[in-house]
């Protein structure tokens, strides 16, 4: 619910800041308050992890790491590169 949420704001945005010139302002305006700039890299946070773990489900459907020492590892490996991507993410907002 959260990404469904989160991804209507950011679409939002995104439109508000293609409709003119004064839209991108504003967008802009917004993205200098913290508590918008956290939202937004909550909502991408969210997205990031479920791509990443969908790759993972992506990779299982063609029969690698369905054992159960193949799910741990992927599953490691889903926390590790997601934790990656959203710290890259905040440094790139920041």
């Amino acid at each position: 619910m959260f990404i469904f949420a989160g991804v209507a704001v950011l679409l939002w945005l995104f439109a508000e800041s293609l409709s003119s010139q004064q839209g991108f302002n504003n967008v802009s305006m917004w993205l200098d308050n913290v508590i918008v700039k956290l939202v937004v890299w909550a909502v991408i946070a969210g997205l990031l992890y479920h791509l990443i773990a969908g790759i993972k489900h992506l990779v299982m459907d063609l029969g690698i790491g369905e054992t159960l020492e193949g799910a741990q590892t992927g599953a490691k490996l889903v926390i590790a590169f997601s934790v990656i991507t959203i710290v890259l993410t905040g440094v790139w907002l920041w």
